[in-house]
């Protein structure tokens, strides 16, 4: 082999090697399955990790499975085949109570704001709707909901007739003016409230009653990240990497809000306005703290009184933050 071969057979031999490390993955890939829904009070940031490629930089190949309702979700977590999910408040309540050693690694997001009560638009304020039908999921954060507002509002509970609906019957009656208000929560009451000429009185953060409009927190709820105690204790280095990545993601939604609400609205069907609206009256963030716990504790006390749950549940118990400190302490918020 002349000197001219050589170097060509060096520079093609060093294209092979480079071409093969640049295949190999920068890290081995940790499959982890994950449960939630196809909602963006509960997976915003899932999405956001997933279409930007942060599980992947991490080191975790994140399956994530939409469930239709939290009881199908938590079935399949108790099952195996999911190892980490997220959840609104109630069933996580339901599910620890049973009880089953569930652990929260990390909060993520306030959606206390995305549960509202909607009035057709010739309502104006709360007293009107004595009298009417109110349409709510009964023995849920709906009529939780509900309870919050009649509560602080110093409204007569029996003056009004309830509903027991579910969301999409309560869309379906709004519309066709079969009930006068809905206890609803996003994306359900913005349909609602487009396709029914409705807009929204009270959430659980807000009064947007003409002349009294104010921030007024009635009510809360929180979407949570979770696991078994025992995956939490012995995949802590991947509770880890899952979090950093839902950090990251939570990150982009704070700093590249437009962009982060195109992929959002593509990911869960909906318009960008709609999805704008939505991460508007969300509090997307990963901390742990005071807040969630005390809400979560007060829905808790709201189930145990439905039958639903056993009494003295306390959600403190069944957080572990180690995960979560180690991505950020400064997101441990708990006292």
């Amino acid at each position: 082999m002349n000197l001219k071969h050589q170097r060509n057979f060096i520079q093609i031999l060093a294209a092979a090697l480079i071409g093969t490390c640049l295949a190999w993955p920068a890290q081995a890939q940790v499959a982890v399955a994950i449960g939630t829904a196809k909602d963006p009070n509960l997976a915003a940031q899932l999405q956001i990790a997933s279409a930007k490629g942060y599980f992947s930089e991490v080191g975790i190949d994140a399956t994530i499975s939409d469930f239709p309702s939290g009881g199908d979700m938590m079935a399949a977590f108790v099952g195996g085949s999911v190892q980490m999910a997220t959840a609104g408040s109630t069933p996580v309540l339901l599910l620890a109570s049973r009880p089953y050693p569930i652990a929260i690694v990390s909060q993520i997001s306030d959606i206390s704001g995305a549960q509202q009560l909607l009035v057709h638009d010739d309502v104006n304020t709360l007293e009107e709707l004595y009298g009417k039908k109110i349409g709510m999921l009964k023995g849920t954060a709906s009529e939780a909901l509900f309870n919050s507002i009649v509560r602080d509002y110093g409204l007569d509970a029996g003056k009004f007739e309830t509903v027991n609906l579910g969301p999409t019957e309560m869309l379906t009656a709004f519309v066709r003016k079969q009930v006068d208000a809905v206890a609803l929560w996003e994306p359900h009451s913005t349909r609602a409230r487009e396709a029914g000429s409705g807009k929204t009185l009270v959430s659980g953060t807000r009064s947007f009653i003409p002349g009294k409009e104010e921030a007024r927190r009635v009510y809360g709820d929180h979407a949570v990240l979770f696991t078994s105690e025992e995956f939490a204790k012995s995949n802590k280095e991947t509770v880890e990497k899952v979090i950093t990545a839902l950090a990251k993601a939570n990150d982009y939604l704070r700093t590249n809000r437009e962009e982060a609400v195109a992929v959002l609205a593509e990911a869960f069907q909906l318009t960008p306005d709609q999805m704008n609206d939505i991460v508007d009256v969300n509090d997307y963030t990963l901390a742990i703290n005071d807040q969630m716990v005390g809400d979560m504790n007060s829905l808790g006390a709201f189930l145990a009184a439905q039958g639903k749950t056993a009494e003295g549940l306390e959600v403190r118990n069944w957080i572990n933050t180690d995960a979560l400190h180690a991505v950020n302490p400064d997101l441990v918020e708990i006292k």
